[in-house]
């Protein structure tokens, strides 16, 4: 009775989490932790608390033990706690995650339409947004000393905003299946028309390069003869894009903007990296820091907008590598046999969609502040427990 209550709270939760990433920090972690709640309920009236089997447990079991050891050394208690705690909840949530998409492969599949109805809305609200000046959730207001106008729908920021659509406007290209009703494959067509304009007016760079990397692997593995697509779109982009060249142009000036203050903040970043390699400073300890490493020109205190390298200063190299093998265990896992994939109708284009967003997300990661970011990372997490149990069912058909 119990677990039947749990299973049935399990699938509106997930919805919830879904539409809570694109909007609200609170309402990601109510949901995500309301999840974690039910999987740990059920586990406890099943009596059984081993987590599901995945490839990649043992290396999540390794980063709790680093993160762990670098808490032990850290010399901010309070600070170390919420970062080792957040780093626990993910693992949990993904363990969560993966059980609740592995009990049903039609569940799978009916997660990828309200994965795509939460994306619609969203670019929906950042193309009201470029229109009227504020978005319809939030009321963020576009920077009217923007010349850009810069879109960030109800995001903090235009790149999280450019870095949620480069994660799920790939799976949209699901429109090449032929398996699909005409009306479902005219709506994913839509939606992706819909997040590429987002994506042109986020003015995010990183985004785009994610993207179009994306694009590469994408057509590499769909249909290589249509890599032609790539340059195309490139060239199509800095066309219809009214600040694309000049945001492209911007990148080689030495004045004092975003491209000079990465700068700034990476050199500061590695002269934290030296002092400590190998266990770093501690987990979330990153700001009591780098005030004191930081160059002295650069006036301003925030994160690397270096994923990695911010990670790295904060966790060592052990866990820095650690983290790559997730990475690396999972592209391997799921790019494996791709093609043979794609046979299987919506669930190899779904994958493959998948996959191609999450190495977008992670290229933009090596420039911004995605894996710092709540939703962000949340949205990590749950499309990295998707990516796992879809790739499962469909090798277990092969």
């Amino acid at each position: 009775m119990l677990i039947n209550i749990v299973n049935t709270l399990m699938e509106p939760a997930f919805w919830l989490l879904l539409f809570g990433i694109t909007f609200s920090n609170s309402a990601t972690e109510i949901f995500a932790i309301t999840i974690i709640a039910l999987f740990i309920i059920k586990r406890i009236s099943l009596k059984n608390f081993k987590p599901p089997k995945t490839p990649v447990n043992l290396i999540l079991y390794a980063i709790c033990a680093i993160v762990f050891i670098t808490f032990l050394r850290s010399a901010y208690f309070s600070e170390s706690v919420r970062g080792f705690i957040r780093i626990v909840k993910f693992i949990l949530l993904f363990f969560a995650l993966v059980e609740f998409f592995s009990e049903d492969e039609k569940r799978i599949k009916r997660i990828f339409w309200v994965i795509m109805a939460a994306a619609c809305f969203t670019f929906l609200n950042g193309i009201f947004q470029s229109i009227y000046g504020f978005d319809i959730l939030r009321h963020h207001r576009i920077n009217d000393l923007d010349y850009l106008r810069r879109i960030n729908a109800s995001f903090i920021h235009s790149n999280d905003f450019g870095a949620y659509i480069i994660f799920v406007l790939p799976v949209s290209f699901c429109f090449f299946c032929s398996c699909l009703k005409k009306n479902q494959r005219i709506f994913l067509a839509l939606n992706f028309l819909l997040g590429a304009y987002c994506l042109i007016k986020t003015s995010s760079r990183g985004a785009w390069l994610g993207f179009l990397i994306g694009l590469i692997v994408y057509f590499f593995f769909y249909k290589r003869r249509l890599s032609i697509v790539v340059p195309l779109a490139v060239v199509l982009f800095v066309m219809f894009s009214p600040h694309g060249l000049d945001r492209i142009k911007s990148l080689f000036v030495s004045e004092h903007n975003t491209v000079w203050e990465r700068m700034q903040l990476w050199k500061g970043t590695w002269e934290m990296v030296k002092v400590h390699p190998f266990f770093g400073f501690g987990i979330n300890t990153f700001s009591r820091y780098f005030h004191l490493f930081k160059p002295e020109i650069y006036p301003d205190l925030r994160y690397t907008h270096n994923s990695y390298l911010q990670m790295w200063s904060e966790i060592g190299i052990f866990g820095l590598l650690t983290y790559f093998g997730l990475i690396f265990t999972i592209l391997v896992k799921t790019l494996r046999g791709m093609r043979k994939k794609l046979k299987k109708n919506l669930g190899g284009f779904i994958l493959l969609g998948a996959i191609t967003g999450y190495i977008a997300f992670l290229i933009q990661a090596g420039l911004d502040t995605n894996l710092f970011s709540l939703v962000l990372t949340t949205l990590f997490w749950v499309m990295t427990a998707y990516l796992v149990s879809l790739n499962k069912f469909l090798e277990e058909k092969h």
